[in-house]
């Protein structure tokens, strides 16, 4: 695959992004103006966000670590997510705290992205998804200490889909948003990093197996042994599908403006919520379409400026930083590459 695929991947990060926005947004708006949410809420329009980013995560890692070394694979990890993470703290400390609500600072190692069983929710900033991101780069990681070579861990990635959704159809049952380290493992959501990495796979190595393999064992868990509901199996259809055209997308047809959001996603993702919560604690008494109004553009626009910023200091510092410390050549020189993805 060329560097013109990864456009597609920028662009379809930047409508998942949007959906979270639109989510916390309308949930919001309707808490502020006493409206019931639940129908809103049936959408799902923030679950398909973050599952998509999942789905996307597991497709650039496995074309990632063809060329990486461990080392490379690991400073880029960790110049990539932490770093913004900590300047989207101090944004929705500085944003809470003018609005009388300053977020709660614990002792709590869950803002390190662990997993804890505990959640540090003040700051409002949905980063418990970081945290599986970061067990997924950590467990992708071992696998390169280990040298398994990519076939092995294709299928390394499926048996980890098997062990989750036996445990789960044998009753096993994990807190979705805090589980801890001895639970995250076993976390249902943890299959759409694996379906990402084995369809990107199989596209790479034009070696189908392990995903068909996965396909046929998720679909036949989820039906006959309830190890995954209907909505997500549904959900990774959807999520799989996308993150496959996207892939395939020619660069001509996939609009520029997507792009260029796409690029500053991650900050969008990371800054939104604490801005919408600032809107919704000093408006009430707002109506509905007021609130959605005012909290989606302000979300939209905050997050996408908290991105550039956090998009240049990432090309500017942290990825500069992290290509000297791995002495590696880059995975890619040109167009949308691995390295700014999130």
């Amino acid at each position: 695959m060329t560097s013109k695929n990864f456009v597609g991947l920028q662009a379809l990060r930047a409508i998942a992004a949007s959906l979270v926005v639109v989510q916390h947004s309308g949930y919001f708006s309707c808490l502020a103006a006493g409206v019931n949410s639940t129908s809103f809420r049936a959408f799902q329009l923030g679950t398909t966000g973050v599952f998509i980013f999942f789905v996307i995560s597991g497709a650039v890692m496995a074309l990632a670590t063809t060329s990486e070394s461990p080392t490379a694979f690991a400073l880029s990890r960790l110049t990539r997510i932490y770093p913004a993470f900590f300047l989207a703290l101090g944004l929705a400390y500085v944003v809470l705290s003018s609005v009388g609500q300053p977020p709660q600072i614990t002792s709590d190692a869950s803002l390190l992205l662990l997993p804890t069983g505990t959640l540090s929710s003040s700051f409002n900033i949905p980063y418990w998804t970081l945290i599986y991101e970061m067990q997924f780069y950590f467990l992708l990681w071992v696998a390169m200490l280990c040298r398994a070579s990519h076939q092995m861990r294709m299928w390394l990635a499926v048996g980890w889909a098997f062990i989750i959704l036996a445990a789960t159809a044998a009753g096993l049952k994990v807190p979705v948003a805090n589980p801890t380290a001895a639970q995250i493992p076993f976390a249902g959501i943890n299959v759409f990093f694996v379906i990402g990495y084995v369809m990107a796979s199989g596209m790479m190595t034009k070696d189908w197996r392990p995903f068909f393999a996965l396909t046929v064992l998720t679909s036949i868990m989820s039906v006959y042994a309830n190890a995954w509901s209907g909505s997500y199996l549904g959900l990774a259809v959807l999520s799989a599908s996308a993150v496959f055209i996207a892939i395939k997308a020619d660069a001509r047809f996939v609009p520029k403006l997507l792009v260029k959001a796409g690029d500053y996603s991650y900050g969008l993702y990371l800054a939104h919520m604490s801005i919408i919560v600032a809107i919704y604690t000093l408006a009430p008494g707002w109506s509905l379409w007021v609130m959605v109004a005012v909290t989606l553009s302000c979300g939209l626009l905050g997050g996408l400026a908290f991105g550039y910023v956090e998009q240049w200091l990432y090309k500017r510092y942290w990825r500069p930083f992290a290509k000297r410390a791995s002495r590696d050549r880059p995975f890619a020189s040109s167009g949308v590459t691995l390295a700014s993805q999130q």
